[in-house]
């Protein structure tokens, strides 16, 4: 796949959502990842889409009570908590954010599950525990953020125990009919510190086989999260009306300058025009596409 942007590094993707998770989290509902929308003509909030998605990796984790799950990638915390507290587990998050450890950690304590769910700093290329410490893993849209796929997810394998299952979501790109994928893209993902090489859902099989994972399932749920941009982007753009955003909000919202923020000669769209015209957008194939992937550690 041809888009070509620039990859992070893990201090910088870090020094990102230090700056921009807060608000992040406050447009997409409390977490900070998609929506699942059961189609067009759901008007679910975002909280309560965002919820179902994350109910959906935890139902294919299947902990249960006295397990152990990492949350590689752990954000503000919602979903880890939302695990510990559906499945009786114990579970350890981490994230190259400072301010996600921290918020996260105030909401394990806020939520009365501090006694068996911690956050901390850590790099998923480089995790800081032993060997089989962990029954289970989920990695929700984080393994997007760094450069190595095969290399994270050996991490992840090295830490969960023979037979446990591995739970994440990875971004895919679909070439357009000139070869080629949506340039804007390249833009979109300078703006949120992506760092994976573009894939497509048939890569997993052989991803898995490098890192030491048995593959289970790939899921396509494109055509159920990609209402997520457009209301992201309003609620965004709303957002920063209102209120001072650091520049990291800025450089995401002017991946659509002209239209989000207007120009000299034009003022911007209004709230109605861009809806409508990105729900004309999300009527056709997506470039930007989201699996589900289930995999597995070997067992002993």
């Amino acid at each position: 796949m041809n888009v070509d942007f620039e990859v992070p590094t893990p201090d910088s993707v870090g020094a990102f959502y230090d700056q921009v998770n807060a608000i992040i989290a406050r447009v997409q509902g409390g977490a900070m990842h998609h929506g699942y929308w059961t189609g067009p003509d759901d008007d679910s909030d975002f909280e309560t889409a965002s919820a179902r998605l994350t109910d959906m990796m935890i139902e294919r984790v299947a902990a249960r009570p006295g397990e152990r799950v990492l949350d590689v990638g752990c954000g503000l915390g919602w979903p880890g908590v939302r695990l510990a507290k559906a499945s009786g587990a114990g579970l350890v998050g981490v994230s190259v954010s400072e301010q996600d450890v921290r918020l996260a950690n105030e909401r394990a304590r806020a939520e009365g599950v501090s006694d068996r769910v911690a956050f901390e700093r850590a790099d998923m290329l480089a995790l800081p525990f032993p060997d089989d410490s962990f029954d289970h893993a989920m990695a929700f849209e984080s393994i997007v953020h760094v450069h190595d796929r095969v290399r994270a997810l050996e991490e992840i394998a090295r830490v969960v125990r023979p037979g446990g299952r591995v739970v994440l979501t990875d971004f895919t790109v679909k070439e357009g009919p000139d070869g080629r994928s949506d340039e804007t893209l390249a833009k979109v993902y300078d703006s949120w510190r992506v760092a994976a090489v573009p894939i497509g859902a048939e890569d997993y099989e052989t991803i898995a086989s490098q890192s030491g994972l048995v593959l289970d399932a790939v899921t396509d749920i494109t055509d159920h999260v990609k209402y997520t941009s457009m209301w992201t982007y309003l609620k965004l753009r709303r957002y920063a009306r209102d209120n001072p955003v650091p520049p990291e909000v800025e450089r995401i919202l002017g991946v659509f300058g002209p239209t989000l923020k207007g120009t000299e000669d034009a003022p911007p769209l209004t709230d109605a025009e861009l809806e409508r015209g990105w729900r004309r957008m999300l009527a056709g194939e997506q470039v930007q596409g989201m699996i589900i992937v289930v995999a597995h550690t070997p067992p002993a």
